[in-house]
């Protein structure tokens, strides 16, 4: 399908070849303080989402009910910073940084996240 600048656009669904499940997609949440969920990634599947955040975080997802969590605390993270440049376009710690990140699927028009400032 032709887009505006010239191209093509590849059909709903696909991205970059990519085939994505058309029910569901795959989020990284950022657990933090006071149950805040914040989703800082998405994915077309799981298998293509936990390869990623294995190589993002450099450690190996651990499988949990609803996908993998990734043990991680970007307080201790020191300039320049890798990973929490590789998941948020800013960031800043000063309540308390994300801990812990978790791989969950979602489905479509569904919540998927907390919100509790107590």
């Amino acid at each position: 399908m032709p887009n505006k600048r010239g191209g093509s656009t590849p059909p709903i669904g696909t991205q970059r070849g990519i085939t994505m499940n058309e029910d569901k997609v795959t989020m990284l949440i950022a657990c933090g303080p006071n149950s805040i969920e914040v989703p800082c990634r998405i994915f077309p599947d799981m298998e293509t989402a936990k390869t990623k955040c294995d190589e993002i975080f450099g450690i190996e997802g651990t499988p949990g009910e609803s996908g993998y969590t990734y043990k991680v605390d970007l307080e201790d993270e020191k300039k320049p910073w890798p990973i929490s440049n590789e998941l948020f376009t800013e960031f800043y710690y000063g309540c308390g940084g994300p801990y812990p990140f978790v791989l969950v699927e979602v489905e479509f028009d569904t919540k998927f996240v907390g919100f509790n400032l107590d």
